[in-house]
């Protein structure tokens, strides 16, 4: 037979866990609305309503409207209402999806000691009937008096909440009453992206000739620095005719039959005699000076 008290412990940690279900039920409900606003408040801000032109699937449904509770609603507010709930779903769920999960007996004996490791206990042991448990049981509900269900409530969390929706709230008014928005609009992304550094990966010519200059020739063509090197070969060896960078000349060809005239400066006239270094004595060993004079002096004569 079940014993009342046993009754009791159950009602009254069903009671509390119903509660603290309802606090995390409304923390969420705060987020989702908040984020939904304001992703609303910035679809508008930024012109998305343009996307729905450029969509193929939604053309034919842009400029329509839907009478909703006697107002007249476009179909592209729908629309980025829509995309704003989605987008809200997701985040709201990735936000509390890592919430600390503690049920209501451990959260009630958190913040009330004297019944810290007794209401668990008791609500463990609530199929059992003897006069140890049921003297424990009815000293947990009576000390069990003192919970107050508020005190489950995550008041630092519950206020966060609060703020956030009422500061969504006045940007979704002002932004819906007023019409504000600014000139950016999705047809203008791709100019974007492409004045974004290293995303569009084609270098400015500017930017490239400040890294590698290249100068011009007397031709007025442009020195190939990144070409294939210009190979001959003389005699089997291979010589590499490339110019260095900056040079600014080139080869040029010379046609069969084609003579160049060359004027020389004829030097001054010396008569053909041995003449004998001061040099032949300098650092010479001792006693060889003569035999290396006359070798000398022998090769000269040949």
């Amino acid at each position: 037979m079940i014993q009342s008290g046993s009754i009791d412990i159950a009602n009254f940690v069903k009671k509390n866990s119903s509660v603290l279900k309802k606090y995390r039920s409304t923390y969420m409900i705060l987020d989702f609305v908040s984020i939904s606003l304001i992703l609303y408040s910035i679809f508008v801000i930024f012109n998305m309503v343009d996307l729905f032109a450029m969509i193929s699937i939604f053309e034919l449904y842009t400029s329509s409207t839907y009478q909703f509770l006697g107002y007249e609603i476009p179909f592209e507010a729908i629309g980025l209402m829509v995309s704003a709930v989605i987008l809200s779903l997701i985040i709201t769920a990735i936000l509390h999806i890592r919430d600390e999960k503690t049920d209501a007996i451990n959260l009630i004996e958190e913040k009330y000691p004297l019944l810290r490791e007794r209401l668990s206990t008791a609500y463990d042991n609530r199929s059992i009937s003897n006069i140890i448990v049921d003297s424990l049981m009815k000293n947990v509900l009576e000390d069990a008096q003192i919970v107050r269900s508020s005190s489950l409530l995550n008041k630092k969390k519950f206020f966060i909440g609060i703020a956030a929706f009422v500061f969504a709230s006045s940007i979704f008014t002002y932004v819906t009453v007023s019409g504000y928005h600014t000139d950016v609009s999705p047809q203008d992304l791709p100019k974007i992206v492409e004045n974004l550094p290293f995303i569009s990966g084609e270098e400015q010519e500017g930017e490239k000739n400040e890294l590698f200059p290249i100068s011009k020739g007397e031709n007025g063509g442009d020195e190939n620095l990144f070409g294939e090197p210009a190979i001959i070969v003389v005699e089997g060896k291979e010589i590499d005719l490339t110019l260095p960078p900056g040079s600014g000349v080139g080869f040029s060809i010379r046609e069969e039959g084609e003579t160049r005239t060359e004027e020389f400066q004829r030097s001054s006239a010396y008569d053909i005699n041995v003449i004998s270094s001061q040099a032949y004595y300098e650092n010479l060993p001792e006693g060889y000076q003569n035999i290396i004079k006359t070798y000398f002096e022998e090769i000269a004569k040949e």
